[in-house]
């Protein structure tokens, strides 16, 4: 069965959202989990990948967006696409849509305060309790 943590973070900052996605991607990487980090767009995952690159300047993750030629040899994916089909233990979904899920052990879905981000946290709730996953809250202050 997998495993869904929603993160709700107390403000509706965008910039906040993706800081913690950077942040939960370092400590799954530093775990040793494959990542996808899924998003609405090419802006999304252009802005994250920049962020991923910055966001410490302690520690290095490799990581590449969906598209570029070594994407399927990096511990990190960015994608704005359909899932692609490789091993990976974590879903960090940014995203306002749930497809493939089943093949994910775990999943996060970070949420915060600003009004679409919320209606989106409860639809993929609703899905995700539909599915049978085992839920998890995470109040983030």
């Amino acid at each position: 069965m997998s495993r869904v943590d929603f993160y709700i973070l107390p403000d509706d900052s965008r910039h906040n959202l993706q800081q913690f996605a950077c942040r939960l991607t370092e400590k799954a990487y530093q775990q040793g989990h494959r990542i996808l980090i899924k998003t609405d767009n090419a802006d999304e995952s252009r802005i994250l990948d920049n962020l991923l690159w910055t966001f410490n300047d302690d520690t290095f993750i490799p990581h590449a967006v969906t598209g570029s030629s070594d994407n399927n040899e990096q511990p990190v994916l960015i994608s704005h696409l359909k899932e692609p089909e490789n091993n990976f233990q974590l879903l960090i979904n940014l995203s306002s849509s749930t497809d493939n899920e089943k093949q994910f052990e775990r999943i996060a879905e970070i949420l915060n305060q600003e009004a679409t981000r919320k209606q989106v946290g409860r639809q993929h709730y609703k899905i995700y309790r539909d599915l049978g996953f085992e839920l998890h809250h995470h109040e983030m202050n």
